[in-house]
């Protein structure tokens, strides 16, 4: 029978250590994977429960420090909370060489995963058991919960690793369209928990018992990872690898990946954090706001991240990329023209056609930048990716609230949509070659 060489193979220095098991046939290079059916409300639990710390951390407690009478400096620190995500690559190695041993057929994604969730579950409740017996108050102690919530943040980026590299592994090339859909439809459900959950909770409870509700959460969100048994890998992947940030960025895969992935999102990081205060400035109240976004952005991302996984099995790879940042282009293109003189309901539709177009966005680029990842460490390359994503938005919403005040908006959403058509026209001249590579990465599946 035919051999199956790893392309990502040929640009790594075990190469020769791998040689001897390139004679094999194809059946017994074939990984061993879990069906779809348990792989995915395991990584849709994962992703929810680890969204809900970061819309707990960056959008409910900023809320309830200024609440509880905390100056405005303070609630902005809570900013700082993103930091371990944007960071994270700089460790990646690190939990990869602990997931994937060197020269062993066992995986520890599992293991890390649910350690780390139960890390994060033990924070949440030992924190809501001080302010429950009087220890701590928001007031008082801001401190020692950004601490507390930032060592949450630690785990749960550093998690998210080995997240992402079960993800990829786990799931055929086919399958992981419904596997970013998961992972993209979890973040949404668990931005709604997180933010909006975790204040009402607060709100009729106090936020103790609603921390302590958010670590029953991530313990049962655990459970279908819990019930799993992860597979060990082929022996083919378990070379001397050690895998490392130049193993990613010496392939060229991943230095174009990276191009691509920031012309798609710089549109979406410029505008993302302008269209709340973009619709209070026409006219809509702060209650009307929040009622828009925990509903209209949560029903039209999960619609918009469905229809993303349709898409991406109707158009794989690359291609579905540049269609989904086409249509953010013509959305954006429209908020241009339409700031000016729309009227706020034209506003709202077009706001809420944006959330749908992200999630359809997200979903399309997750699965074609899964492709281009090493099987020899795919948790380390795809966390590159985020964590750019990450920095990315640091820098856009800084850049998006400097053009939107001294420009105006329709100068931010404009420049938003042409960086979008470049994208486009990029990404669309790059796709048959990437796709190509990404064919010959899974052609053994």
């Amino acid at each position: 029978m035919a051999i199956v060489i790893y392309p990502h193979l040929a640009h790594d220095k075990s190469l020769n250590q791998a040689t001897d098991f390139f004679s094999m046939s194809i059946s017994s290079l074939v990984p061993s994977r879990l069906s779809a059916r348990q792989v995915l409300p395991a990584i849709a639990g994962i992703y929810i429960s680890q969204t809900i710390i970061t819309a707990l951390t960056t959008q409910a407690l900023p809320s309830l420090l200024r609440d509880a009478g905390a100056s405005l400096q303070v609630a902005g620190l809570t900013a700082l909370l993103w930091i371990p995500w944007g960071l994270r690559f700089l460790w990646a190695p690190a939990v990869e060489r602990w997931r994937l041993p060197a020269g062993q057929l066992t995986r520890h994604s599992r293991t890390l995963v649910l350690t780390g969730q139960w890390l994060i579950a033990a924070v949440l409740l030992l924190l809501g058991l001080a302010a429950l017996g009087g220890v701590l108050s928001l007031s008082g102690h801001a401190g020692w919960i950004l601490g507390g919530l930032l060592l949450a943040a630690l785990v749960a980026a550093t998690t998210d690793v080995a997240s992402d590299g079960f993800t990829v592994e786990q799931l055929a090339s086919q399958q992981r369209g419904w596997g970013n859909v998961a992972q993209v439809g979890g973040s949404y459900v668990g931005a709604m928990l997180g933010a909006g959950g975790f204040l009402l909770v607060a709100g009729s409870a106090g936020w103790p018992w609603a921390l302590m509700a958010a670590s029953l959460a991530v313990l049962l969100l655990s459970i279908p990872m819990l019930l799993l048994r992860e597979p060990p890998r082929d022996r083919a992947l378990a070379v001397g690898h050690r895998p490392g940030l130049m193993h990613a960025l010496r392939r060229p895969e991943i230095r174009i990946g990276l191009v691509l992935m920031l012309l798609s999102s710089v549109g979406v990081r410029l505008t993302l954090g302008m269209f709340g205060p973009f619709l209070l400035d026409k006219g809509l109240s702060l209650e009307q706001l929040g009622w828009l976004f925990g509903s209209l952005h949560i029903g039209a991302g999960l619609t918009g991240a469905f229809l993303g996984g349709i898409l991406v099995r109707t158009a794989p790879g690359w291609r579905a990329v540049w269609i989904a940042v086409g249509l953010k282009a013509l959305v954006l293109a429209a908020l241009t023209l339409a700031a000016p003189t729309a009227s706020l309901t034209v506003l709202m539709v077009l706001v809420g056609l944006m959330f749908a177009v992200l999630g359809f966005v997200w979903v399309a680029l997750y699965s074609a930048l899964m492709g281009l990842t090493s099987p020899l460490q795919s948790g380390v390359d795809f966390t590159l990716f985020q964590s750019a994503d990450a920095l990315l938005a640091v820098a856009g919403g800084v850049a998006g609230g400097w053009l939107s005040q001294h420009l105006g908006y329709e100068v931010c959403f404009g420049l938003a949509a042409a960086s979008a058509v470049v994208a486009v026209l990029v990404v669309r001249r790059k796709a048959p070659s990437l796709d190509d590579k990404a064919r010959g990465l899974t052609a053994y599946e």
